[in-house]
């Protein structure tokens, strides 16, 4: 073989690496920038999963979350999100968090005891003038799972009011009223919180710190939207399309979020 052509070889060999290692290297890039960490959002564990979006059988329930466990999901309390959300920190594979909205008595009939026997860790946020209602948790219920260790309980409001529309007096009773509610009833802090229907805005989300919240939840406000706000978690909302395992374990890769924001692109 000539010089040239061996020259020529190298040549070619060195640029494929660069290209090989700059795709490589955009990949991770990329991956990192649209790795969020998958919170579930689960509404009424019911048989009214073919009726609305809202529900899941407890069938399905229960086989999802024994997949988190056969697989080493690392399932954690809301809580501990923080950091990977807010500073950008790397998590264990498979991280996951599990939210329910509203505070239905099914909650507790058909998740709870799922959840007790896989030792998955959640976060119900209470709907709190609905408390003892017929079809919701009452204070005894959510006493019971406090106490368990299992299930954290966070504010979903006072009335489930549409937050941006309220004057500063209303705001306060909704989002600072609620905490001090279920504070008095559980004997413990509540430092979660839920904007009901998912919207808020500046002033909401001030309101939200003042009360001496830690972090709240939204469902998703779209890509436009930093990925890094601990008062603006997003969320994955899981109905009976997650019956199929395959797409539970999709929603539940933590590229799901990024999936559904740019697949209309």
């Amino acid at each position: 073989m000539t010089n040239v052509r061996r020259k020529k070889r190298v040549a070619i060999l060195v640029i494929v690496t660069i290209v090989v290692a700059g795709i490589a290297a955009s990949a991770v890039v990329i991956g990192k920038t649209a790795y969020v960490v998958p919170v579930l959002m689960y509404h009424g564990i019911n048989n009214r999963d073919k009726i609305t979006k809202l529900s899941v059988s407890p069938e399905s329930f229960a086989r999802q979350m024994k997949f988190l466990r056969d697989h080493n999901y690392n399932v954690i309390t809301l809580d501990k999100i923080i950091p990977y959300v807010e500073r950008r920190e790397r998590p264990p594979a498979k991280t996951v968090a599990i939210t329910f909205d509203d505070g239905f008595m099914n909650n507790y009939k058909y998740a709870y005891p799922a959840l007790k026997r896989y030792r998955i860790p959640a976060t119900i946020f209470i709907w709190v003038k609905r408390v003892g209602k017929p079809g919701y948790l009452g204070w005894k219920e959510l006493k019971e799972m406090t106490d368990s260790g299992l299930v954290a309980i966070g504010s979903h409001t006072i009335s489930h009011a549409w937050l941006p529309a309220l004057d500063d007096r209303q705001l306060e009773d909704e989002v600072a009223g609620s905490k001090r509610i279920l504070e008095e009833h559980l004997g413990r802090p509540v430092n979660l919180f839920c904007y009901p229907v998912g919207a808020f805005n500046k002033k909401v989300q001030e309101s939200v710190k003042r009360a001496g919240y830690i972090l709240a939840v939204g469902t998703n406000p779209g890509k436009l939207y930093p990925s890094d706000d601990i008062y603006a978690i997003k969320r994955i909302k899981i109905s009976r399309t997650s019956d199929s395992l395959f797409v539970f374990w999709v929603e539940t890769s933590g590229f799901y979020t990024w999936i559904k924001e740019h697949r209309d692109d």
